[in-house]
């Protein structure tokens, strides 16, 4: 999301509820967008998560980052 336009501009036409815990991502500073593929196939499901969200789920050594661009 743009911080000037406030606008989504992610993959998918606008930003996901969290996958986690089902709540509201609009004004998350945190927001993440995954992508699962199946293979042999070309199934895929997008998902949304807060990364704060998404690591207390994740196996130990696996974290995802947030970096401000």
């Amino acid at each position: 999301m743009s911080s000037e336009r406030r606008t989504w501009t992610g993959r998918v036409n606008r930003r996901l509820r969290c996958c986690i815990c089902g709540g509201d991502t609009t004004d998350a500073e945190d927001y993440v967008l995954l992508e699962l593929t199946a293979f042999p196939g070309q199934a895929s499901q997008w998902l949304g998560a807060h990364a704060e969200h998404l690591n207390g789920v994740l196996a130990a050594g696996i974290e995802v980052e947030i970096r401000k661009m």
